[in-house]
């Protein structure tokens, strides 16, 4: 039987698969954040000719079903048939925006005035022969040869098993590859002219997860590859997470969950590069502190039990194998260090990143994802908190969202005359979705235009067929064309409202107890992976970000990311982001009864307390 993709190519198949498992053994990864069980409804694909059997429809609408979509992991082929792809439904490898914006990371690097330095250190050696007169052993002699350069090394079986026949196969000259930090030998290498080595910077948000492909000889950036997270389908924060990996038993399935997806991201990337995966041979990963237990496969348990302690914060440089990702199986796997229960490692590469901890100006840093996590202080000190934003911003919970990438509608304007609106989109192209920059735009412009009241309920006396009754309730219709429609539903709009809800609560919470006000705010850096298309003066508008001057703020993209970037180039790197978590003071937010006060505060357009938002105040009036 055949499997054939318009405008792409025919795939020949047998046995009873799926189109999911028909794709992915042809290397054509989908979406699927519930890992190809038909729970999260992403894995959509349209037959257009051919028998299917299809043994749920999922989250479907009508509509689609109509058109022909299916899940993929839910349709068995019968015959020869026909698909179509769209491309919501791809794996985003190989992004092109993504990669235009690693240029930059190299010229971060340099700025540091540090020298590359990565995980796996090399040097060239040469030992005598054996004989009868020296006749030590090959460990004995290979030692011997160490400490005449005072290098003192760890050898562990896998070396040392490897170790005769290495030595010999080189005819004793040969490379010494070795990890300094845990002073621990890795293995012996032929000399090389001209080498290229190549190792890995991982994030692993909540919702997303992102791999780059680095040169590890030059520090430039060779791919990208982005998916959702599939430990989506266990729920979509935190806690819930937490909850399913101890009271369900399920910490195997979540940590094989997000293994999988680095997995399935690096495959695509190293063959489109003829790039061996076995290769690869480091690893620096970033996330927050539960994302690195699971990641781990360590037991999250108590992060969410007073008094919230997690296992660990630093973690010793294990290996790949230990990880289970499919690369070079001694390749050294390093994770950024955390700080508390719901601050990780990310944030630590944000700062890392915006370098406010070597400056004299007071700081805000703002991590908008589905945890939202706050970062205050300069070089003399640095004190945090964090906040349950949901993933609403990343395309999570909300019908038609998506990551900020091709096809994403990133900002919308509505006429307050006719109700029409204008949006842009990312990549100049047919929108699919829309992400968390089209989101913010749309709210706010839904709420000058009187859409939406100050509760951000959808007002049903307009008349405009742009408000609409759907499934859910009232909707406003930002996009129709091209066979596709994209709404904001009132349960849409009330998770948006909630998530900017608990970010601006996190800030004024952190502000009182460091006792600073607004004003003493000399920089805000706004960290998250839709970051670079934000409207600052729209995200004033609805509450989200602090009014203050626009030139305060700078946008800067994923930074958990840069800085997992950072550490796989350098040494200086890894030990600078260990003094930034040892820097920072943890403010526990859930033990602090005001944060409730002033999240209701929050759960308006802007505010209740409209003194605040003076600027949105005087522009209110204005229209009045």
């Amino acid at each position: 039987m055949n499997l054939t993709i318009l405008e792409g190519k025919r795939i020949s198949f047998e046995g009873n698969l799926n189109i999911y498992e028909i794709l992915k053994k042809n290397r054509i990864f989908l979406t699927a954040s519930c890992g190809g069980k038909g729970s999260c409804g992403k894995c959509r694909v349209i037959v257009k000719d051919g028998p299917v059997r299809v043994e749920s429809h999922g989250k479907l609408t009508k509509a689609e079903k109509e058109k022909g979509m299916v899940l993929a992991c839910q349709s068995y082929p019968e015959g020869d048939v026909t698909i179509e792809i769209p491309i919501e439904s791809m794996l985003t490898v190989g992004d092109k925006i993504a990669i235009s914006r690693t240029r930059d990371l190299f010229e971060l690097l340099k700025s540091y005035k540090t020298e590359l330095s990565p995980l796996i250190s090399r040097i060239t050696m040469e030992l005598p022969a054996p004989s009868l007169d020296d006749n030590i052993s090959d460990l004995e002699r290979l030692k011997r040869a160490l400490n005449e350069r005072g290098i003192n090394l760890d050898y562990p079986y896998s070396f040392i098993s490897r170790l005769s026949d290495s030595l010999r196969e080189n005819n004793w000259r040969f490379n010494l590859c070795y990890q300094k930090e845990s002073n621990r030998a890795i293995s012996i290498e032929p000399p090389v002219e001209k080498p290229c080595y190549h190792g890995l910077a991982v994030d692993i948000g909540t919702t997303t997860v992102v791999v780059y492909l680095v040169d590890l000889c030059d520090g430039r950036v060779i791919d990208v590859g982005s998916t959702y997270n599939s430990q989506m389908r266990y729920g979509d924060d935190v806690i819930t997470r937490i909850v399913y990996a101890t009271e369900g038993g399920g910490l195997r399935e979540l940590r094989q969950a997000v293994v999988n997806d680095i997995n399935d991201l690096i495959m695509p990337i190293a063959e489109s590069h003829g790039i061996d995966p076995e290769g690869i041979e480091s690893v620096v990963v970033s996330g927050n502190t539960t994302m690195i237990h699971l990641f781990w496969g360590l037991n999250p348990a108590y992060i969410r039990e007073e008094p919230y302690i997690p296992t660990a914060n630093s973690f010793p440089v294990w290996q790949a194998r230990d990880a289970g990702i499919r690369i070079r199986r001694d390749a050294p796997v390093y994770s950024v260090p955390c700080v508390a229960s719901y601050v990780g490692g990310d944030i630590v590469s944000g700062v890392l990143a915006t370098k406010m901890h070597t400056r004299d100006e007071l700081a805000l840093f703002m991590d908008i994802g589905t945890n939202g996590e706050i970062v205050i202080g300069n070089r003399d000190w640095l004190m945090t908190a964090a906040c349950s934003a949901g993933p609403c911003f990343e395309g999570g919970g909300i019908k038609h969202g998506m990551r900020a990438t091709n096809g994403a509608i990133e900002s919308v304007r509505i006429s307050p005359e006719t109700y029409e609106p204008e949006v842009t989109v990312i990549g100049d192209t047919v929108p699919i979705g829309i992400c968390g920059s089209g989101m913010i735009d749309a709210v706010t412009e839904m709420f000058l235009s009187g859409i939406i009241d100050q509760k951000g309920k959808i007002r049903d006396d307009i008349k405009t067929e742009r408000i609409r009754e759907g499934e859910e309730g009232l909707e406003y219709l930002i996009y129709s064309g091209d066979g596709r429609e994209i709404v904001l539903t009132q349960v849409d709009i009330e998770n948006i409202i909630r998530a900017k809800a608990a970010i601006y609560a996190g800030v004024s919470m952190l502000l009182k107890e460091v006792g600073f006000t607004l004003e003493m705010i000399e920089k805000v850096y706004i960290a998250g992976g839709f970051g670079n298309y934000i409207n600052v003066e729209r995200a004033i508008v609805m509450g989200m970000l602090p009014d203050l001057p626009v030139e305060r703020f700078r946008f800067m993209g994923n930074t958990s990311i840069a800085g997992a970037y950072l550490c796989l180039m350098s040494e200086d790197m890894r030990r600078e982001a260990e003094r930034i978590a040892s820097m920072m003071t943890y403010m526990e937010l859930s033990t602090k009864g005001a944060f409730m006060d002033e999240f209701m505060s929050a759960l308006f357009l802007p505010h209740t307390e409209i003194e605040q938002f003076p600027s949105v105040k005087e522009m209110l009036s204005g229209m009045r």
